[in-house]
Formats: C-alpha cells, structure tokens, sequence
C-alpha cells in the first residue's frame, strides 16, 4: 500500500497534468478536483460530513466553505477558483469563520496557493499577518506534496499537533531556500577546483574543494546530494536516483538489464553489522575499504571513490546504510518518485 505522502504526490502529479492543457479552474472545480483530492490523499475522510463538513452556516451566522473535524483538531477552510489572487477580504472571511468555530487555525486557498492561518500568531494584527506558512503548487510536485501530507496529515491534527507540523514545514522551505543558495553559489566554486586541478568527477572535486576550504562538508554533501551526472557518464537508458540516509547522500544509476551502479561520491555509513546473514556483506565492505574503493570521509562515513556496479536495488540500499532496506521503494528519481514507478 503506497504511503500518504506517495498517494498525496501521485494526486498532486495527476493535478498537474490536467491544469498544464486546461484554462485555470473556476471555484467549483477548484474544489472538486483539487481541494477534496488532495485531502483524500492526506487521509481525511471527504465521504464523512462530520469530518469534513461543507458549507454549513454556524450559530454566528458565519459560514466558509469546509470545517475539517479530526478529533479535537478544527480548522476552517475557504476556497477560490485559481483565477483570484488572496487579498484582505478573503482573510477576514475565512479567519471570523475560525474565530466563530473557536479554533486557531484557518485556511484559505485557491488550489495553487494554500495559506495557513494562527489567530494566535500576531494578536491585534491585520487578518493577513495571521498567516504562518504558505505552501504553493509549483512546477515540481515532490515539495509541495511533502509538505501537504506532514501538514494534513488527520493524526497530526487529533493529536493537537498542528502547531509543531507548521514548524516542521517552514524548516523543510528554509533548508530548500538554503540547499538551492548554496547549489547557485557553491557549483562554480567546485567546477573551478575540477578545471584548475584536472580532477576527473565533480565529486572528488567537491571534496577536494571542502578540504581546501573553499567550501563546507555540509556544503559538499548539498552539492552531491543534488548532483545529476553529466550525460555522457551515464549510459543510455540508465535513470539515475538518489538516496539519503543516516546522513548519507548517494547516487545511483539503474542501467538496462537490472545492475544497478552505486557512483563515485556516494557516501555509505561506517556502522558495522556482525549478526548471522551480514557476514559475507561486511567482508565485501571491508576489502573494499582496503583497496580504497571505499575511503573514510569522517567517523561516521565512508566515501566511495569509484563506480560500483550491484546487483540489485536492495543491496545499493543497503551498501549506504547497512541495514535491510527495500531498495524499490528507498531510491528516488529526480521527480521524488520511487525507484518502483521504473520498474
């Protein structure tokens, strides 16, 4: 059964395929199509009145086009068509709606753009400095998904733990804001260590330049976490993939007839594992840090410093955080989707 955040991706991917060849939605279909989809995905019962209730005018004479009940967890969500851009009156409507509904939490979107309100956040304030995070539907749907599914997520919200979720979200967008700096400011500074040197990877010439102090390790690891191989690196048909783990960025290539190709720079875990089972893994491991294929980069981590071909996804998986690992399902293409949707 694929994941919350995997079932939000794949309704924000469909999302985005229909608007790319439609004019933009009007109101109506704003909120059939995307709003009540995406909440679906989220896990919210849309099939449920008492959990997402539509258009149900209050004792207050106050009406916005959904409450969502989950447990305890309330908020008030209005809609627009995609044509309205937010302004004063839309966040006055939908904050009094929450405020007559004694819930801090507010929500108003136009199906791109989805504001987050807190009536405790700026007291006394304009209805619009209310507003906590912002999360927009753009090109690339992998953000905006993961952000939705941690937000929206109905256990979070039965939980009382909205306020710690929109934490959360607003640090994913400021390590993305960070991640995408350092991508526009750092590439030049390795490709010039890698021309002035004659080093052959971009990788090793990231890790000269960090020990150069030209760059930051944290820096390094950004580089290569994002780094695409030059086209003629790769071999036709391969799709290249990445994996994070244990604070391990890696790459991998998976090439026509199944061998799946760990790359150079790829960082692996220096944990050892002696359990039955593990034996023979950790004996292929070592002898490589042996002959230097694999070279320590810091306590934790060891660096690989050639190309590895493996034999399937799993055990490239494995070979960075050495611990059983589905590797179907752990890899990610460049539009987050897992390794799965290429098999």
């Amino acid at each position: 059964m694929p994941s919350r955040t995997d079932a939000v991706q794949e309704a924000v991917t469909h999302i985005q395929a229909w608007l790319a060849h439609a004019p933009p939605p009007g109101e109506a279909i704003v909120r059939q199509a995307v709003v009540l989809r995406l909440l679906h995905a989220a896990g919210f019962d849309i099939w449920n009145p008492a959990e997402v209730v539509p258009e149900e005018t209050n004792g207050a004479g106050h009406r916005a086009d959904f409450l969502i009940r989950a447990g305890s967890g309330t908020f008030a969500l209005e809609l627009k068509g995609m044509t309205v851009t937010l302004g004063p009156r839309d966040y006055q409507q939908v904050v009094t709606y929450a405020a007559s509904e004694k819930t801090p939490w507010a929500v108003l979107t136009n199906g791109r753009v989805w504001a987050v309100l807190d009536r405790l956040h700026q007291p006394g304030g304009t209805f619009e400095e209310h507003e906590v995070l912002r999360l927009e539907l753009g090109r690339e749907p992998q953000p905006f998904a993961d952000d939705f599914a941690l937000l929206f997520d109905p256990a979070v919200w039965r939980a009382d733990g909205a306020r710690a979720a929109v934490a959360r979200v607003q640090a994913q967008q400021q390590r993305r804001l960070d991640e995408a700096r350092i991508l526009r400011e750092k590439t030049p500074v390795v490709a010039d260590v890698q021309r002035q040197f004659g080093i052959a990877s971009f990788a090793l010439a990231a890790q000269a330049a960090a020990e150069m102090n030209r760059i930051t390790q944290q820096e390094r690891d950004v580089l290569l976490g994002a780094q695409t191989p030059p086209a003629g690196d790769a071999s036709e048909g391969s799709v290249h993939f990445t994996f994070r783990a244990l604070g391990c960025a890696a790459q991998a290539l998976y090439l026509p007839g199944g061998t799946w190709r760990l790359l150079a720079g790829s960082q692996c875990a220096a944990r050892r594992r002696d359990e039955p089972g593990w034996q023979k893994f950790m004996a292929r491991r070592d002898a490589w840090v042996a002959d230097g294929t694999l070279r320590p980069l810091d306590d934790a981590r060891l660096e690989l410093t050639r190309d590895l071909d493996l034999k399937s996804a799993s055990e490239a998986a494995a070979m960075v955080c050495v611990r059983p690992v589905n590797g179907w399902d752990a890899w990610k293409d460049g539009q987050g989707r897992p390794a799965q949707h290429w098999r």
